[in-house]
């Protein structure tokens, strides 16, 4: 069957899917983004190209493939291609495993092996500050020094994306916007920050390490960013300050994928594409192409890139502020009530994301194992084990969002109380609007985890923020500390008297919501010493006291306090106990 044939067959075959899913009264959203993602024009092992570039539909399309698998519920990579996500999966579906930079990379290939797509990718880098540095977390970013390309044809797609999983990294990610693609080209570039640039299948970038992708941007302006993590389990979050804004050499922050082509190529007799060469499109020539995350709105005149300002309808915000306003709805504004609400929904999602990763490492007994001599070079950024079982970067990301969270809260109530017009709130007592609200969302956020004699302990989202800086990242202390038990909920705990001592000498960095890479990690436990004691290159790690996160204190302060603050003990679950009762 000819290219032409092909794609009316798809077209014929997408009318008669949305007739079907109209008729048996299927959901109106996801039938209208199931209508968007074509039938594929490669179903068996083979990619060929039929097409030399991707149209505005097939942009459209891998839109609603991506953000069918973000809404999903699927908890990897594996299962979020297998899932019913993924109108692909009853085609040849190999099983693809991955961290975040390969998801990113892994679901747009896919979709172009799938679609008859040409795909390129960068496969190798090149510092471009001291040598020696880890280029996954290099000071002065990277640039592109080789690249893989599919113009053709591949016999093996399969054995082509597992391939891009041994060879991408958040590296392929840390490029200047302007000069990174060195004599090539970047696979991404810098976006405006509106509805028409930032949608599902954009890309976003956070310099300590993470990349999440874009599948939705809510009417309230949030972008919702589903990732891949190291122990290979798929987290859903907010964009926000868990995506640090940095200078515009290590390319943090929201980007798309930079239009390819094929030029110069022929067809065979089934429409295939043979030979041409491929191009990329340059900035000058993308329409939604800019600077703007980096230098503000308004660049500052002595071009210092962080003096630039955001300005949107006459306000000067910060960085934010402006992009979630840029892509709300018109009349948009802020209630402190709902904020609060999505803010511990959201943090909800990334503890139950945590307690996966938790249970994985247990699963596979590494709390039982001796703890190793020394800690890693890093643990933010490491490999093997440890990078693969513990948890710093994520707990990190999880201590960021419970402080924002706070610090957003106290903002929105002395807007409400000093009448700013960008604050709404209707109703007639706030401080116990929040109290009512906070108490809903944690008592719908209960988890359970395994205890080291094989109980179970109920824990909520309240708990887990009592004792968020005591949650261990380190895959080799028990199960209890690891979602920082205390008393005796800690009785079953098996930690010897080293483990201990490490657990305890690691409570300066548990501390710490920054991540910090550039900082040497690799000390004994007799090294280890208090951030008030010694300099980190002399063991003093962390930072002595932890940041505010403590959101129901503040919500009772404005109440008077009358509301108490301690949350019940947690309770051992009866056996026969359902997860999510």
């Amino acid at each position: 069957m000819g290219y032409a044939a092909l794609k009316m067959a798809s077209l014929w075959r997408a009318i008669g899917a949305a007739i079907l899913a109209a008729l048996f009264c299927a959901p109106a959203a996801h039938a209208a983004g199931a209508s968007l993602i074509p039938e594929p024009v490669n179903t068996g092992r083979e990619w060929k190209v039929y097409k030399e570039s991707w149209g505005p539909e097939d942009e459209t399309g891998y839109a609603a493939f991506v953000q069918a698998i973000g809404q999903s519920d699927c908890a990897s990579l594996a299962t979020c291609l297998k899932s019913d996500a993924n109108p692909y999966r009853s085609t040849v579906d190999p099983t693809l495993h991955g961290d975040c930079a390969d998801m990113a990379y892994v679901l747009r290939a896919y979709y172009a092996w799938k679609n008859g797509l040409p795909f390129s990718y960068q496969n190798s880098m090149a510092l471009k500050g001291p040598r020696g540095e880890d280029i996954r977390y290099s000071t002065k970013g990277n640039v592109v020094a080789g690249r893989r390309r599919i113009l053709n044809h591949v016999s093996n797609a399969p054995a082509f994306l597992r391939r891009i999983g041994w060879e991408v990294s958040t590296a392929m990610f840390r490029t200047h916007p302007v000069s990174g693609g060195g004599r090539s080209h970047d696979d991404f570039y810098a976006i405006k920050i509106n509805r028409e640039t930032v949608k599902p299948g954009v890309i976003a970038y956070d310099i300590f390490g993470h990349v999440g992708i874009v599948y939705d941007v809510l009417e309230d302006g949030r972008i919702m960013v589903v990732a891949s993590h190291p122990d290979n389990t798929v987290s859903r979050s907010a964009y926000g300050p868990n995506f640090m804004r940095s200078a515009p050499a290590l390319g943090a922050g929201l980007k798309a994928w930079r239009p390819i082509s094929v030029e110069g190529a022929t067809r065979d007799a089934n429409g295939a594409l043979v030979g041409g060469s491929l191009q990329a499109a340059k900035n000058d020539a993308i329409p939604g192409f800019s600077m703007e995350q980096y230098v503000g709105n308004v660049p500052a005149a002595s071009k210092v890139w962080h003096e630039g300002e955001f300005h949107h309808k006459g306000r000067t915000l910060g960085y934010y502020d402006y992009v979630r306003r840029s892509l709300a709805a018109p009349d948009f504004s802020y209630d402190p009530v709902a904020e609060l609400r999505y803010g511990l929904q959201t943090i909800c999602s990334s503890v139950k994301a945590r307690k996966i990763a938790v249970d994985k490492a247990m699963t596979a007994r590494i709390h039982l194992k001796p703890h190793p001599t020394k800690l890693p070079p890093n643990i933010y950024g490491t490999y093997g084990e440890w990078e693969e079982f513990s948890t710093p970067s994520r707990d990190a990301r999880l201590k960021v969002s419970f402080i924002e969270l706070r610090r957003d809260l106290q903002r929105l109530v002395e807007d409400v109380e000093a009448g700013d017009p960008g604050v709404t709130y209707t109703g007639d007592n706030l401080p116990a609007d929040l109290a009512r609200t906070f108490d809903e969302e944690k008592e719908n956020c209960s988890f359970t985890y395994w205890r080291s004699d094989n109980t179970r302990m109920r824990l909520n989202l309240a708990h887990v923020m009592e004792r968020l800086f005591d949650l261990s990242f380190n895959p080799y202390i028990c199960p209890e500390r690891r979602w920082g038990a205390r008393a005796t909920e800690l009785a079953t705990c098996t930690d010897d008297e080293t483990k201990t001592a490490w657990h305890n000498a690691l409570r300066f960095l548990r501390y710490q919501a920054e991540r910090t890479y550039d900082v040497r990690m690799d000390f004994a436990l007799n090294e280890l010493q208090p951030p008030m004691s010694a300099p980190p290159e002399q063991g003093g790690l962390g930072v002595e006291a932890p940041a505010d996160a403590d959101i129901r204190a503040y919500i009772n302060r404005l109440n008077g306090a009358v509301i108490a603050n301690a949350e019940a003990p947690p309770r051992i679950v009866p056996v026969n106990w359902v997860e999510g009762e």
